[in-house]
């Protein structure tokens, strides 16, 4: 679908007469095909669904690798697509990085927002980071001193998350080996996910590295690091957030500021950072209520 400057990705699916929602990625860079794959059952029929692969990611066309692109970028694609599509208001959800996005865009447009719903978002970038950090930290303990110790100054508050900020992490991230979809899986048969998906799927490599591209931009933008806790208070519409058992994401200054600004919070057992792959049914029943 021609969407400003570029052509991105839309699912459109469900009944026209439905409630809608659209659906904002992680990563950055993602993707929105795990969603679709597991959700698109899970709510058929009950909402209209919109989900999109967002600028330069997956499915959409790449971008050049010296693009540059900012949250508020993604935020207008998105607003492009509902004018497009003839939607006055839906509901918007956003998974990780797509929560601080669904924010940013609920705060640009709370008019077209009839419920803002976050799945264990990465809404501040500072918050969500050190506590990221954290539990690398202590999944590292024991198995490898030097990037445990790497990754607990990366905790440390006192710490700026920046672009470098992440350049460290990933470092530590990585000597977990394995273990490190024990940060985001709780079941085991979902832990090779996404090269399920890239085995399934029929695209061919290039298309599932491509969102590194904006991934990075992303990184190297600064309203990725807008300090978005204080502005939560300034969300006027309902709030859902969908918090799994076993997240480590979502920082407590985060599930705190949302608390107090009325939002309705449900723990999802037996699921981790990816609700909507491990209980996509539960996941489904709480989006369309």
């Amino acid at each position: 679908m021609p969407v400003r400057d570029t052509r991105l990705w839309v699912d459109d699916s469900g009944p026209r007469d439905a409630p809608v929602l659209v659906y904002m990625h992680g990563g950055p860079g993602v993707g929105a095909l795990e969603f679709e794959t597991y959700m698109k059952p899970a709510l058929a029929d009950r909402v209209r669904l919109i989900s999109i692969d967002q600028r330069g990611v997956l499915r959409s066309d790449p971008i050049a690798k010296d693009a540059k692109i900012s949250v508020a970028d993604l935020v207008a694609d998105f607003e492009a697509v509902r004018a497009a599509l003839g939607i006055a208001r839906w509901q918007v959800l956003g998974h990780s990085f797509g929560g601080m996005l669904a924010m940013h865009y609920a705060l640009a447009h709370p008019d077209r927002v009839s419920r803002l719903s976050l799945e264990n978002p990465a809404y501040d970038a500072a918050a969500s980071g050190h506590w990221v950090a954290a539990a690398t930290a202590q999944a590292l303990n024991g198995a490898s001193p030097e990037a445990a110790v790497a990754a607990d100054r990366l905790a440390d508050r006192a710490t700026v998350v920046d672009p470098t900020f992440f350049d460290k992490l990933g470092p530590a991230m990585a000597a977990l080996g394995d273990r490190r979809q024990d940060l985001y899986v709780v079941q085991a048969k979902h832990r090779d996910m996404f090269s399920r998906l890239a085995t399934t799927s029929g695209l061919p490599d290039a298309r599932w590295e491509q969102g590194q591209i904006p991934g990075l931009a992303l990184l190297k933008s600064p309203d990725f690091y807008t300090p978005m806790i204080p502005r939560v208070q300034g969300l006027k519409m309902p709030i859902l957030y969908v918090r799994g058992s076993g997240d480590h994401t979502t920082s407590p200054e985060e599930i705190a500021a949302l608390l107090a600004a009325g939002a309705r919070m449900e723990t999802v057992a037996n699921a981790g950072h990816f609700i909507h792959v491990e209980e996509p049914a539960e996941l489904a029943d709480l989006l369309a209520s």
